[in-house]
């Protein structure tokens, strides 16, 4: 079971996180458009512009992970924080301090995972017309 003490351990560690990657996004977003106008050669121009996509594609993965985070916050203020979505059953406190952002206990985890990556019909084992699945 999750304490209160916790649990706003919790809450500030991830507000401390949203906010850094915030701003991280801010950051990069000044700094694009003053390097804009500073680009008269064509090979930096090209160098800046795959910086820059590598950047973006960094930036769209946080984004994710700022969806993520403020789900998370809003579970703790409204009292969902620590049940499984899934199931409804109490998430181990030492799972949601590994991993404050998890929404499902382990079982459901785990039968998720099976699901995902067996979507396929693939049985271990199983046999398949004359053929062992591997």
């Amino acid at each position: 079971m999750i304490t209160r003490k916790m649990l706003e351990n919790v809450r500030c560690q991830l507000v401390l996180q949203l906010e850094y990657l915030q701003g991280a996004a801010c950051r990069t977003v000044v700094r694009m458009k003053d390097e804009t106008g500073n680009l008269a050669d064509v090979i930096d121009r090209a160098a800046t512009e795959h910086d820059w996509s590598v950047e973006l594609t960094i930036r769209g993965r946080q984004s994710e992970q700022l969806r993520e985070i403020r789900e998370t916050i809003l579970r703790i203020d409204r009292g969902q924080f620590g049940n499984c979505v899934r199931c409804g059953r109490e998430i181990s406190s030492k799972r949601l301090l590994r991993a404050p952002m998890s929404r499902l206990c382990v079982s459901c985890k785990e039968k998720m995972e099976l699901q995902q990556h067996h979507g396929d019909g693939y049985v271990p084992g199983k046999r398949i017309a004359g053929n062992y699945a591997c």
